[in-house]
Formats: C-alpha cells, structure tokens, sequence
C-alpha cells in the first residue's frame, strides 16, 4: 500500500472514532435532580455552612460516571448558596443515588432577608441549577458537562430554625 493510502485510511479511522464518541455523549440525558435535605453546618460572621443531601436519578439506558458537581441555590431569584463536590459515583441506567455537596452562603443579610419572606411560615421560591461532570471510569478527567435544574418551593423558616430541611411536606416541586 501506497504511503498516502495508509495515512488517508488511518485519518479517516480516528474521524470515525471519534465522531462515535461524539454520538454517545450527544444524547445522554442530564439526571433528574432533586433535594433530600438541607442542614446548617456553622455559621461565621460573614459565611454560612450547608450541606445539602440530593438525589440523582439516571433516565439513560447506560451508566454515567459523574466525576464531579458543581452547583448554585437560588431563594426567591437571588443566588443563595453555591458549592461543589468530588465524589465519584457510577450512576447505573435507571437507578437512583445520593449525594452530599458542601454549600457556603454569604451571610451579609441573607438570613434576616430569609427569615423575614419566611416570617408567616409560607414557602419561599428556590431553583437548584448546576453541572455534573461526566466522564468514564478509566479516564482521570471528564468528557463533558451534563447541566440540570430543578425548581419549587421550600419552607425556609422551618430550615433556619431546625437547622435541617428534610419534611417531604415542606418541599413542592415545580416541572
């Protein structure tokens, strides 16, 4: 063979691998996320410390390596806390799984914000939005993001006073 022919054939194998790749990743779907609970760790003069419980719940027909999450928690349209987690879960296809992920918020009034839209123990508008890194269990980085968002309403006083969210009553999911 002709050395124009193997380099032309060799080019050609790597274009077929990798668009092969390309189609696997293109029609995964992100996990159905959700909140489990919600406990303040510690609160500082500027910083408070959460840890939110989620639920991952995979609708692919295939497994997803999740490497990584990093996400953000809006109450009422304002960003209130944000975090990121490196635990590693293979998430099999129609399965279901929980995460902890460690939250800060910035403390300069958002819970007296917070308790006062709370005051009447009505629940308060939240939306839980982020990425998960999805990869596979041989390779050391991801492949791509996989971007969620789940929206509701959460009673926010309860959390602020109990330190911990976890009633299923208190919390309305909004598809």
């Amino acid at each position: 063979m002709r050395p124009f022919s193997c380099q032309w054939l060799a080019l050609c194998t790597i274009c077929l691998m990798l668009s092969a790749c390309a189609g696997i990743t293109y029609h995964a779907e992100p996990p159905k996320v959700s909140i489990r609970n919600i406990q303040l760790v510690e609160t500082q003069a500027l910083v408070e410390y959460y840890q939110m419980t989620i639920s991952l719940q995979n609708s692919n027909d295939f497994p997803l390596f999740i490497k990584g999450i990093n996400v953000q928690l809006d109450i009422n349209g304002s960003e209130f806390a944000h975090g990121v987690s490196r635990h590693a879960i293979n998430l099999l296809p129609y399965a279901k799984q929980q995460i902890t992920v460690n939250l800060s918020a910035d403390n300069l009034g958002i819970r007296s914000q917070a308790t006062a839209l709370s005051a009447n123990n009505q629940p308060v508008a939240f939306r839980l939005r982020g990425v998960l890194s999805h990869g596979l269990l041989s390779v050391p980085t991801s492949l791509y993001n996989l971007p969620f968002e789940e929206q509701g309403s959460l009673n926010f006083s309860k959390l602020l006073g109990q330190r911990t969210y976890s009633n299923p009553m208190t919390l309305r999911k909004h598809h």
